[in-house]
């Protein structure tokens, strides 16, 4: 693992850390003890002072400020700070916390120091606004030092800049999206505040200036206001106001009907038995399919129907398709001489992938973070752990959310990470930490390289991860859940901040650990093992309790972490939807085996070989992870990657590893369409040729870059209910959205044979440096 220094990451985008907190730490706030003043670490030039003090000073004087006062920062954001410097003494340097100036300008003495020295003064911007510890150095011959430490509190009282350029656009008939310049401030922006009709405000970052307004009725008047804040809470002093009105409702289709999902839409009409034979639809003005009369014809139950009547329904299937993307859709109806009789159509949008994180909550912790960084906080919580997280004895409330510890010497001095390290040192924040780790293993904090594309959650049970946060020279932690706490690390570099990593290793699966340096630090002696196979861990081990993870210094860690997370969330859903499922050690080798398999496949070599970082996992299950039934197509994944086994033919490993294929570009691109097992001679014929009510599976994906027979193999094919084919588009959206699965990223794809016979939903995480992140949690059925 390389070093990097706290300067030279802020030139990279954001790093990502976690401290990981267990589930012992959630409780109640603590009510025991009284707000005490929070003690700041003493500039290390002063170290062992406290102040006010002076050592050696006949060599120097500081005027300005005073111990004790209270000084605002001016229009640049900056304090002056001077005083007198004897005639045979020298400046070294004046420290804010960890910020040092050399930077002096001589002038003239006061009144009545004529005879013995001369001016000095110096204007720094403090690292942070509250108490400041400040540190002035001289030094006079022959071996004579001068130090003076005094502490003083730093405000901000001036406003940021009124907000200017506001506009609404993209008005729909439910939305609108309101947009507007960036404002200024003399000490930094902690974002911006919006309010739609004088309701609560919505806050973003001071990176983001937009804000889409959804909800609205048709055809409404409605008044958007927007200010910025400032990292000292100040708001600007006049609102920027825009009013719009929203569009008319759109009209609906005739005679056609779509219900669009995440991945897909169904669109149904009526037939006219008396001339429709056949149909020929349209996507987007391109043909998409042709198709008989009685292909798609249900009764008013959804069941088949033979005879088609003019009672039935048309249920027509339209997928994959991305995410909240807008289509038209048309459909020719064919008589029986092949001319066409009439023809209808219409546009829909899909719904949009809910996120794993609600973009309003990554925007106002980034924000307010970056408020408690700069006024001196020690620790944020995120809204939704307010009340649970324990808060340390003589912790002092700044603003909601935000606290100064009492003691956070230990922490302060070694944030921002240059280096990994064990922390020797102690304080409130720290015992919090130790009561996480092992017994004598720590705790360790690591940094981690990375960039914003690698920045992705880590699982860690108790719900609870932390990002050190720094914005403006000062660092906070961020308390949030896990997939709050990496959104939020991702949009540091939008924010003019850098989420730091801190790694901690604790007993049993809260993951957590970094690999190279760090893990020698913990676990000096390594076990050498060939696979997870040699592995001395069981499904039936107390996964919160086993604390020998570290396989070789890490090498085989991250198919670990995959191994650990099906295994937990397996038992979880099990226990919580009453399936019938239970691990037994044949299955327990078996997903090893796989684990290895597709592992190897991600690698892209040859025998067994470990995961890298970074991955996302897809395991496909009997429904999807909102319920729909997926139980046929799940079947056919297991079964074309071995039914549990290693896959045959063995060329077929790579099948574990596709890349997303927006579309399935990648499909069209080598001259196959959507419908290749139908209108290309070359795969004719095949199991889904004669098909009747029946929609045709492929695996790989359509949406892969894998599909067809572009890796040499031809894909498996098999008949499967018409009623799973939009599930399984609209599963396969859903993981893509909330795993962050983008354009040509690939993925691992994970059958589990018994989850898919006891029909679990699928599911998808990802794996990273930290641990895994399950973004696609199974929802609760109803």
């Amino acid at each position: 693992m390389r070093k990097r220094s706290f300067r030279t990451g802020l030139r990279r985008t954001a790093v990502v850390v976690s401290l990981a907190l267990p589930v012992t730490l959630l409780g109640l706030p603590s009510t025991g003890a009284a707000a005490v003043e929070p003690v700041k670490v003493v500039p290390a030039a002063c170290a062992g002072m406290t102040p006010p003090q002076e050592e050696d000073h006949a060599s120097i004087r500081v005027d300005a400020p005073e111990h004790g006062a209270e000084v605002a920062v001016d229009e640049e954001g900056k304090i002056d700070l001077a005083g007198v410097l004897h005639k045979h003494a020298t400046m070294v340097d004046v420290s804010v916390g960890k910020l040092v100036t050399t930077d002096f300008t001589f002038g003239p003495p006061p009144d009545g120091v004529a005879n013995w020295g001369s001016s000095w003064k110096t204007r720094l911007r403090p690292p942070e606004l509250g108490t400041n510890l400040v540190c002035t150095r001289a030094e006079r011959q022959p071996k004579r030092h001068a130090q003076v430490l005094r502490s003083i509190k730093v405000v901000d009282n001036i406003p940021p800049s009124n907000v200017s350029g506001l506009t609404v656009g993209d008005v729909t008939a439910y939305s609108a999206k309101a947009s507007w310049a960036a404002a200024t401030d003399n000490y930094g922006l902690g974002g911006y505040e919006i309010t739609v009709d004088g309701g609560v405000a919505h806050r973003t970052n001071s990176g983001t200036r937009s804000y889409t307004i959804t909800g609205l009725a048709p055809e409404t008047e409605h008044t958007v206001s927007v200010v910025a804040v400032d990292l000292a809470g100040n708001r600007s002093p006049t609102p920027a106001t825009a009013t719009f009105r929203t569009a008319k409702k759109p009209p609906e289709p005739v005679g056609l009907k779509f219900d669009p999902g995440e991945g897909g839409a169904l669109a149904t009409w009526h037939p006219d038995p008396a001339y429709d034979v056949t149909y020929r639809a349209f996507l987007d003005g391109a043909l998409y399919e042709e198709f008989s009369l009685k292909e798609y014809c249900e009764d008013a139950a959804g069941n088949p129907a033979d005879p088609c009547t003019a009672d039935s329904i048309i249920g027509f299937p339209i997928e994959p398709l991305e995410e909240q993307t807008s289509h038209t859709f048309r459909v020719d109806a064919i008589d029986k001489d092949g001319k066409k009789v009439r023809d209808f159509g219409g546009e829909f949008i899909t719904a949009a992938v809910e996120p794993a994180v609600p973009e309003a909550v990554v925007q106002q912790v980034t924000s307010e973070g970056s408020q408690c960084s700069s006024q001196g906080g020690d620790f944020y919580i995120a809204p939704s752990l307010r009340g649970k997280v324990e808060v340390p004895a003589g912790a002092r409330q700044l603003f909601e959310g935000c606290y100064a510890a009492a003691d956070a010497s230990c922490i302060e001095d070694n944030l921002p990470l240059d280096e990994d390290k064990k922390l020797d040192c102690d304080d409130d924040v720290t015992d919090m930490l130790k009561k996480a780790a092992p017994p004598g293993k720590g705790p360790a904090v690591g940094h981690l390289d990375g960039i914003a594309s690698a920045v992705e959650a880590q699982f860690v049970p108790g719900g609870v991860q932390t990002v050190a946060w720094c914005a403006q020279s000062a660092c906070a932690l961020l308390l949030a859940p896990p997939t709050v706490a990496v959104e939020t690390a991702a949009a540091a570099a939008g924010t003019s901040a850098v989420a730091t990593f801190v790694v901690v290793t604790i007993v049993g699966v809260v993951i957590g650990v970094a690999l190279g340096v760090i893990w020698a630090i913990l676990f000096p002696t390594p076990i050498a093992i060939g696979g997870l196979l040699e592995y001395p861990i069981h499904h039936d081990d107390d996964l919160t309790k086993f604390d020998d993870w570290h396989l070789d210094k890490g090498r085989w860690y991250n198919s670990l972490k995959v191994w650990q997370q099906v295994i937990t969330t397996t038992k979880e859903v099990t226990a919580r939807d009453t399936l019938p499922f239970a691990w037994d050690d044949s299955e327990d080798a078996k997903l090893k085996r796989i684990i290895d398999a597709a592992c190897t496949a991600q690698r892209g070599t040859q025998g067994i070989a470990a995961c890298d970082d970074d991955v996302v996992v897809y395991v496909p299950g009997g429904r999807t992870y909102g319920g729909e039934p997926l139980k046929e197509t799940g079947t056919h994944i297991v079964e074309a990657l071995g039914n549990g086994s290693y896959p045959q033919p063995p060329g077929r490993a790579k099948w574990f590893y596709p890349g997303r294929s927006q579309g399935g570009k990648a499909a069209v691109a080598a001259g196959y369409d959507h419908k290749w097992y139908d209108d290309n001679p070359r795969f004719q014929p095949n199991v889904c040729n004669g098909r009747v009510a029946k929609t045709c599976d492929e695996f790989p994906f359509w949406a892969s870059d894998q599909a067809v027979d572009l890796t040499g193999l031809t894909a498996s094919l098999k008949v499967v209910p018409k009623a799973e084919t939009l599930p399984q588009a609209h599963d396969l959206s859903a993981f893509y959205g909330k795993c962050k699965v983008k354009d040509t990223d690939k993925f691992i794809v994970l059958p589990i044979k018994p989850w898919v016979e006891a029909n679990g939903p699928s599911f998808g995480f990802r794996v990273n440096p930290g641990g895994t992140d399950l973004c696609m949690k199974p929802k609760v059925l109803p």
